[in-house]
């Protein structure tokens, strides 16, 4: 089932049933990922308004 294109990648010789329970399975790895990077980007945005301090907000603009 797995074509050139790579539209369909699920391996072969899978019943609809097992295809259906491995899309949904790498759904949720990748939003497991997305949400993984997303709490690692916020944490260094965090960490980085923390190591600048309070005089961040009391410069002039």
């Amino acid at each position: 089932m797995a074509t050139v294109s790579g539209a369909h990648l699920a391996p072969n010789d899978m019943t609809p049933e097992q295809e259906a329970n491995f899309r949904k399975q790498r759904r949720r790895r990748s939003l497991a990922l997305a949400a993984a990077l997303a709490l690692f980007a916020l944490t260094f945005y965090v960490l980085t308004i923390v190591k600048m301090g309070p005089e961040l907000f009391a410069r002039a603009l």
